[in-house]
């Protein structure tokens, strides 16, 4: 009995921390899935921008830094929108689930890391999957909500189903 109780106490700090980081993992999924959805299906850049830090910043191997606080990040998006509007597409932006990598940081922050799959909707209603690419990205708990405070986007290229 006294080896049970010993084991345990020894075991229950791991197995709370696992529970901890499931907990953390979805937190963290939902809060990317509905930025997402805000940023590329809603192409509501209000509403994607409030769930950033006003000092965001967004790194992209294809242009740079993009966004140096959430202003920058919602005109970008404005003119992201607008430019598949003007080509007649809707947007999704899928997160290739199996990547998903998240981890505490003190101060209340989360680092998320993973892969994700873009994809475009022609006016022929035929959805097709056009690039992906990897991304790491830094979030802040601010009153109880997860915020987006840097993000650097890379290793961007055309589909490929032979791939990743």
């Amino acid at each position: 009995m006294r080896h049970i109780l010993i084991l345990a106490l020894v075991c229950s700090p791991a197995l709370a921390s696992a529970s901890q980081s499931a907990e953390l993992q979805q937190q963290i999924r939902t809060a990317d899935t509905q930025l997402f959805q805000y940023a590329f299906q809603d192409c509501n850049p209000d509403k994607a921008a409030a769930m950033t830090t006003e000092d965001m910043e967004f790194f992209h191997d294809k242009d740079g830094k993009s966004a140096s606080n959430r202003e920058d990040f919602r005109q970008s998006l404005i003119r992201f929108c607008e430019g598949a509007r003007q080509n007649g597409v809707a947007l999704r932006r899928e997160l290739v689930d199996a990547s998903l990598q998240v981890y505490p940081i003190q101060d209340d922050r989360a680092l998320e890391m993973g892969e994700h799959r873009f994809h475009e909707t022609g006016s022929d209603g035929v959805e097709r999957w056009v690039g992906q690419g990897r991304f790491v990205q830094v979030w802040r708990r601010m009153d109880g909500a997860w915020k987006l405070e840097r993000v650097v986007s890379y290793d961007h290229g055309a589909a490929d189903p032979q791939g990743r």
